[in-house]
């Protein structure tokens, strides 16, 4: 089947797939769906081509062929330097945080001013990475966190709630749990469920404000991949609730920080695509939009250029 191309026209729809979702927008001038849409038609990102933009992807990102390969062509494309960060599912929140932090201390030059565009738990860790280290920080021109799992995931707490050799347990589950808990994806896997590291509400209650701070949230009533699409056990287990195949709508928002709504996104299209949307296009109308909404939150920057 033959798909339209995807535009972020169309957050409202949600109303009519998902009547039951308790959802409101951030209040006035926090809802920065608007200025998201002028960057989309933009076609192309006015950050000064100085800035590096640092790609981060979430968990299990290292075992996806192509995961943000579309970003990364379509930002070097449009001149800028783009570092993408080796992550590892293994690691949680804080411990990702420190190796994010490590590996661009290292990889970019002294001062060197760069933006992150982040997915998913990579949005987390690189909040942790900033925390963590001032020096960091105060070369970071922004950040974005696309669909990231400020709540718990539904999904993943079923995975691990029944008794692993119950009767009624499906092999399925049985495997996806033995998965989850290997060493290659267990600290990882921990941070986005309810037994998360209780570091993480205050990491993310206590973000600082100059941090210039912008996250996305989105619905979608279709899987684009295999991966991390699970619209049918979301639907069943809270009918008519919004949810982008991974995480229910509530589950994404940051209370208090700008935000762009975003409709039929599903969680996995953002880093790999499908369904006809243009991944490179998305995150190059990010990156535009950390710019032309920065003032007042990078002052070395609106001085020097």
């Amino acid at each position: 089947m033959k798909h339209a191309p995807w535009t972020p026209d169309g957050f409202d729809d949600w109303q009519r797939h998902y009547p039951a979702t308790r959802f409101a927008r951030q209040a006035g001038s926090l809802d920065w769906t608007g200025q998201f849409l002028d960057c989309w038609r933009q076609r192309h990102a006015r950050l000064p081509r100085s800035t590096t933009i640092v790609l981060i992807a979430g968990l299990y990102s290292e075992f996806l062929s192509g995961c943000h390969r579309d970003a990364h062509r379509a930002l070097t494309a449009a001149g800028y330097r783009v570092l993408t960060v080796p992550v590892r599912s293994a690691r949680g929140v804080v411990a990702q945080g420190k190796h994010i932090a490590a590996w661009l201390s290292q990889t970019l030059a002294p001062h060197e001013a760069f933006v992150a565009l982040t997915h998913s738990k990579g949005g987390l860790d690189t909040i942790a990475a900033l925390v963590g280290a001032p020096a960091l920080m105060a070369c970071c021109d922004g950040v974005v966190l696309v669909q990231p799992p400020v709540g718990p995931s539904t999904f993943i707490d079923e995975v691990f709630s029944a008794p692993g050799h119950a009767t009624h347990t499906s092999l399925r589950k049985r495997v996806a749990r033995a998965m989850l808990a290997s060493r290659w994806m267990a600290d990882g896997t921990r941070d986005i469920s309810s037994g998360r590291d209780p570091r993480i509400a205050t990491l993310l209650q206590n973000i600082p404000e100059s941090v210039h701070l912008i996250h996305a949230v989105s619905w979608s009533i279709e899987a684009s991949t295999r991966f991390d699409s699970h619209h049918a056990k979301l639907n069943a287990n809270r009918p008519d609730c919004a949810h982008d195949g991974q995480f229910y709508l509530e589950q994404q928002i940051l209370p208090g920080k700008p935000q762009v709504c975003l409709p039929r996104l599903d969680h996995g299209q953002p880093v790999l695509g499908g369904l006809n949307f243009d991944a490179g296009r998305f995150w190059l109308a990010l990156a535009d939009l950390l710019h032309v909404t920065r003032s007042g939150h990078s002052p070395h920057q609106i001085q020097t250029r």
